[in-house]
C-alpha cells in the first residue's frame, strides 16, 4: 500500500489486540526488481539473490551475533 501526504492509517484491535508494523519514509526513485519474498534494484541482481536464496548462501552473517 503506498500513502501520500495527509493519508492517515486507523487501526481498530478487538479483545485479544493488535501487533502491526508501518514503516514509513521517503522514495528512494530507485529501479526495483522483485520476484516473492526478495526485491532488488537489476534483474541481475535479482538472478543472484534468488540463485544464493536456493543454494542456501543468501543470508551472510558478518561480524559476532550479539
Amino acid at each position: 500500500m503506498l500513502f501520500d501526504s495527509g493519508d492517515e492509517v486507523t487501526v481498530q484491535a478487538g479483545d485479544e489486540g493488535i501487533r502491526f508494523l508501518l514503516i514509513s519514509g521517503q522514495p528512494l526513485k530507485e529501479p526495483v526488481a522483485w520476484y516473492g519474498p526478495i526485491v532488488m534494484n537489476t534483474r541481475e541482481e535479482l538472478q543472484t539473490a534468488m540463485n544464493e536464496l536456493r543454494s542456501g548462501t543468501f543470508i551472510k552473517q558478518r561480524g559476532p551475533r550479539v
